[in-house]
């Protein structure tokens, strides 16, 4: 099938996301057919829902396909037919953008001969986009490549982005039939679409918030415009995922049509172990599904440093030893997803137990390596770390790069996120 470049609208992806019109399906259905239209013309997608508990293979739920109807079949086929492996490397490996021969097909050989006998009349590859709501459900969205490949820097860098709020949509239609008026309880504040605040609740009331809101509002309104639909990159980066770490901004209208943008609260809520903020709680689930401080830090809508704080205190007040060790907490698969409630002595406790690194996994580096990872997960920059080792910054740079290469890692999030994986790691990265 020849080759489309895609110059889409990437707005229109995010729109498509935060719809509250029609159920799931027609929601993912919504949703596939906008991807397929901007950015898959003429070839093959498909989309599909799931749940994820701590162990076990996802749960599928709604899937649509773009292309013929066998594509359905092939979908639940290769889910049907992948190893417990390969799905933990889809699912929980903290990888949200990322083709299947990348991630699986180098290190599970079965894996990739039941895929290609699947899927052999639709393609090579795919181009998988792997969305997690915080709360247990989420979106793949499969892309079928007319050949095998790794993924590129520019589909990382926007598809990423473009997960961010596909998740934050999906957590948002909990509250859908909730927000039949602009009183509803989950809006908190009500602006038009120039930025003219109507109404303020709860913490939006502050003054703070107000101009925080107001701010993002406009933002959002300059990217949907035809010159910002034209700047993916600047329009991606201007519509954040989270305003302040609690809000999603949606367009609602009066029983008169009137266009209004609401501020609906959206964040991720959780029991809260050992007195975490609300601020540490968030950046804790989302370093548990392997995402960077670079990537919260858009998820959220604040600075990296304030992430890279919040995980500092969050390990801290757990009593946990390294970063490792807080983001195995906090995995899909850790210890937190599997604690139990036990009443002792008039209290409610909440009891479990994990295991710690696998040291066969660091059998492959040097014992200079293992101090770099040792201070890397513990959050040291590469300047505190050539500092603490009597090294130069390059050597240490190197030393990282050389980590990451041996992990299939980009970053620090993805190296802790590679570790706490239940396979052990490559000795060729890409």
């Amino acid at each position: 099938m020849k080759r489309t470049k895609r110059t889409g609208d990437w707005v229109a992806v995010l729109e498509a996301g935060y719809s509250l019109d029609g159920d799931d399906g027609e929601w993912l259905t919504g949703l596939l057919d906008c991807v397929a239209r901007e950015h898959w013309p003429d070839r093959f997608s498909a989309a599909f829902t799931f749940e994820l508990g701590a162990t076990g293979a996802p749960n599928v739920g709604d899937i649509r396909v773009h292309g013929p109807p066998q594509i359905y079949d092939r979908v639940r086929a290769s889910m049907g037919g992948a190893s417990a492996e390969g799905l933990d490397r889809a699912f929980r490996s903290g990888r949200v953008v990322t083709t299947i021969s990348e991630l699986v097909f180098s290190q599970l050989p079965a894996d990739e001969t039941m895929f290609r006998a699947v899927n052999a009349d639709v393609g090579p590859d795919i181009l998988g986009i792997v969305v997690h709501s915080g709360d247990g459900r989420g979106v793949l969205i499969s892309l079928v490549l007319d050949e095998t490949r790794a993924s590129t820097l520019a589909e990382r860098r926007l598809w990423s982005r473009c997960a961010a709020h596909i998740g934050a949509g999906l957590r948002l239609r909990t509250f859908a039939p909730e927000m039949a008026t602009l009183d509803a309880a989950p809006i908190e504040a009500v602006f038009d679409g120039g930025g003219r605040l109507h109404d303020a609740r709860h913490a939006a009331t502050s003054k703070t918030a107000r101009e925080r809101l107001q701010h993002a509002v406009r933002q959002i309104d300059r990217a949907r415009s035809a010159a910002g639909r034209r700047d993916s990159d600047e329009s991606m980066a201007a519509w954040e995922g989270l305003v302040s770490g609690r809000w999603s901004l949606i367009d609602r209208f009066d029983s008169d049509q009137r266009r209004f943008v609401v501020a609906v609260r959206n964040d991720l809520r959780f029991p809260d172990p050992r007195g975490l903020s609300l601020r540490e709680r968030q950046v804790a689930e989302f370093a548990g599904l392997g995402r960077s401080a670079k990537e919260i830090a858009y998820l959220l809508g604040v600075s990296a440093a304030s992430v890279e704080n919040s995980l500092r205190r969050a390990q801290a007040k757990l009593g946990l030893g390294s970063r490792l060790e807080l983001t195995e907490f906090f995995s899909p698969q850790g210890i937190r997803a599997n604690l139990v409630r036990v009443a002792l002595a008039g209290d409610t406790l909440l009891i479990g137990a994990t295991s710690r690194l696998d040291e066969a996994k660091l059998a492959g580096l040097t014992s200079a390596q293992r101090e770099v990872v040792a201070l890397l997960i513990a959050g040291s920059t590469n300047n505190d770390i050539a500092q603490r080792r009597a090294t130069s910054p390059n050597t240490v740079a190197n030393q990282v790069q050389a980590i990451f290469r041996t992990f299939g890692a980009r970053s620090r999030g993805e190296l802790v996120a590679r570790l706490n994986e239940q396979y052990k790691p490559s000795s060729v990265g890409y």
